[in-house]
């Protein structure tokens, strides 16, 4: 399902999310509080793969037009700071050309639909609600989810971090 070059972050997550309830089951007592700080840490990770994956895609695109333009994307784009918001990639894609921001948005909003038809969730909505969950547990401790609300608010969210990988190599 995920292209091969994002494949190993994705399937990270999936496996923190096996250990998690390998090693510290829902249904053990007393474990409530500590899963959800699993749950807190497990989103502010998700963001950190998110940006990964932006930033990669983005590097990625400048490496296939030149050394130099690979480099200042490095540079450039060093620091996301979970400033990848739909809006933010958006610009992000803009800023290397308009026919990526274009198919970007095309493409996301074919699967935005179908999500929406299929799970009843905007994934844009979903991606929203990661980065809220991250900043509010990474800035104040604040434990608003659990671990499976937040894979599952994670799958629906990667439609949007895919749709932004596929308008960047060219794929409808």
């Amino acid at each position: 399902m995920w292209p091969d070059d994002l494949y190993d972050h994705f399937s990270r997550i999936d496996k923190l999310v096996f250990e998690m309830d390998q090693f510290v089951p829902a249904e053990n007592r007393g474990v409530t509080e500590f899963r959800a700080d699993l749950a807190g840490m497990l989103v502010v990770t998700i963001a950190a793969m998110y940006e990964t994956c932006v930033k990669s895609t983005m590097v990625s695109y400048a490496a296939r037009h030149g050394r130099e333009f690979e480099g200042f994307t490095e540079r450039n784009f060093s620091k996301l700071s979970s400033k990848i918001g739909h809006n933010d990639l958006r610009r992000y894609a803009r800023t290397f050309d308009h026919r990526i921001c274009e198919k970007f948005d095309t493409i996301l909003d074919r699967r935005r639909k179908l999500t929406v038809k299929l799970a009843g969730k905007n994934p844009i909505k979903q991606l929203d609600q990661i980065l809220s969950w991250r900043h509010d547990f990474a800035h104040a401790g604040l434990r608003q989810t659990t671990i499976g609300e937040a894979i599952a608010t994670h799958r629906l969210a990667s439609v949007v971090i895919l749709s932004y990988h596929n308008a960047f190599n060219g794929e409808v």
